[in-house]
């Protein structure tokens, strides 16, 4: 392993047991399967709360976890709790005692899926015992849950301010909370965050930087995450190695006031050479790695209102996709898929003129404003040198199968080139019409791992069209959606992308490297599939 990697103890803060709604029927859930995943990844030990607990009935689902850790070492008890005044759950005091004989770690409040309130009123004997006996509290802070879950700003600030010497986690939060997270984590230092959801570019750095390492922590949300893609955002990232061994279990293994974790697993070095390497937190340096989603900001123009992402133009986007071996980046630039198409194929031009070794250009045409499309193409793959095609619903509204659409997808398919499709409102029949019409065009379908439903409708029409391919990266990093992809189509159509600079690579290079797929297979996905793309260019 790298330097100090072996030493390193992997402690995750997130996730969950028993069954929980909306569940796809492929997606894993059990147990077993947790700990499988865990042993695979090197995961040492987790904090573990009950869905059942969370969803319907605590002191049941409390019991069930309880039960449940007492049978595997390598999981610790979170209990959830709810306010006592009704009468049907137990005071401050009673519960205290109740987590103390169980040895429950930590606890976890759903203020707003319960129905209660964040204030002294109502939750303010909770939180002074929980303060007093020093035992964490854990709440849901996603910006993608419904308004009706999530708890606020201001009502973690009360948390923390009231209750200083309580230890306070924040699970599921996501990178559009990175202006708001840094002065919170700077005045309260009882905060803490783990990264499951938060995926946002080169951030722990920054964190690291700004805040420090002691208020960040590992979590996975395991089982509906892979914890391969939350423990590559861990290892591959620029910070030293006491700030590395902190932030993997040191700093939550003192939050729960731990006399000791399970011991390493001692399993012999895997066969998997992709695996070896993620595991060592080395890039892959015995194959071309191509990322075939990538989104550049300007030189010197890294502050995108959207999400923060330091470091992201293209220099930024090749250090950072070197870490993990990456060789050639498939980008287009933020301005142009968002605002100003013209403008934002110039910046594509620069990337692909000044690094063209490791840079391939997606041309981005909006047909709400191109009245030359001879011109444009001309410009963008004659003079630019571009091979991609960019087309965006997202911000034109404009059906793929539009006419407006023809003369660009004609040149496409005379020159075999690549086209990143993303979602539409009638996304699966537009493709297939697209699929027949333009068959020497390779169509890359943006995002199929984001849901298990997704990956159905994509791979069905991966199976039906042979120029249709299944790009992967989403911040959901589902579990278990690789092999369920794979299982369904075979790798040999399954393509590498990161969306980088927007989601920080490693996650979504740790959701391929740790996935239950065979070598080759990893293989196919990280370079060799895109490679195949990339020849059949004209």
């Amino acid at each position: 392993m790298g330097v100090g990697m072996e030493e390193l103890k992997y402690f995750d803060c997130f996730a969950a047991v028993d069954m929980w709604a909306y569940k796809d029927p492929s997606a894993p859930w059990t147990v077993e399967q947790m700990l499988a995943d865990m042993r695979r990844c090197r995961i040492h030990a987790a904090l573990v709360y009950s869905n059942l607990a969370a969803d319907i009935n605590p002191s049941l689902g409390n019991r069930r976890v309880t039960e449940l850790c007492q049978q595997h070492d390598r999981l610790l008890p979170c209990w959830v709790a709810i306010p006592h005044h009704v009468g049907d759950f137990p005071k401050a005091g009673e519960f205290i005692r109740l987590v103390e004989e169980h040895q429950v770690r930590a606890v976890k409040l759903f203020p707003r899926a319960h129905h209660f309130a964040l204030n002294e009123r109502t939750t303010g004997r909770l939180l002074g015992a929980l303060e007093e006996a020093r035992i964490p509290v854990c709440f849901d802070c996603g910006e993608d849950l419904p308004r009706w879950q999530q708890v606020s700003w201001d009502e973690l600030a009360y948390v923390c301010s009231q209750y200083p010497r309580l230890p306070v986690i924040l699970h599921r939060m996501r990178w559009e909370s990175s202006r708001n997270i840094i002065p919170m984590l700077q005045e309260f230092r009882n905060l803490h965050i783990e990264f499951s959801n938060y995926q946002a570019n080169r951030m722990i750095e920054v964190l690291v930087d700004k805040v420090g390492a002691e208020q960040l922590l590992f979590g996975t949300e395991m089982m509906v995450k892979s914890p391969g893609a939350a423990r590559a955002y861990i290892d591959y990232s620029n910070i030293d190695e006491t700030d590395r061994r902190k932030i993997a279990g040191g700093n939550i293994i003192r939050l729960l006031k731990l006399e000791q974790i399970p011991p390493d697993y001692n399993d012999p070095d895997p066969k998997d050479a992709i695996l070896q390497k993620a595991l060592r937190a080395q890039p892959i340096d015995d194959m071309e790695v191509i990322d075939a989603h990538a989104h550049q900001m300007a030189t010197n123009a890294c502050d995108n209102v959207v999400v923060a992402q330091p470091a992201s133009d293209t220099a930024g986007i090749i250090e950072r996709n070197r870490r993990i071996g990456v060789d050639i980046t498939c980008l287009s630039s933020w301005v142009g898929i968002w605002n100003d198409y013209a403008l934002g194929n110039e910046i594509t031009r620069d990337s692909v003129r000044n690094f063209p070794q490791q840079v391939v250009g997606y041309a981005t045409l909006n047909p709400l404003y191109v009245t030359d499309w001879e011109g444009e193409l001309r410009r963008c793959y004659e003079e630019y040198g571009m091979k991609g095609m960019k087309p965006y619903y997202p911000r034109t509204g404009i059906p793929y199968t539009d006419p407006r659409y023809s003369a660009w997808y004609y040149y496409g398919n005379q020159h075999r080139l690549f086209a990143l499709m993303h979602w539409s409102e009638h996304f699966v029949k537009e493709m297939e019409e697209l699929a027949v019409c333009y068959p020497d065009i390779a169509f890359l379908l943006a995002h199929t791992g984001r849901s298990y439903q997704a990956a159905r409708e994509y791979c069905a029409l991966a199976k039906q069209y042979p120029n249709i391919y299944l790009e992967i990266t989403y911040t959901a990093v589902c579990n278990g959606i690789i092999e369920f992809i794979v299982g369904e189509i075979g790798s040999e159509r399954v393509i590498y992308g990161s969306d980088t600079a927007m989601r920080d690579p490693f996650p979504q290079f740790g959701w391929v490297a740790y996935a239950d797929i065979s070598e080759q297979g990893k293989r196919n996905i990280l370079g060799r599939n895109m490679r195949r793309i990339l020849d059949r260019c004209q």
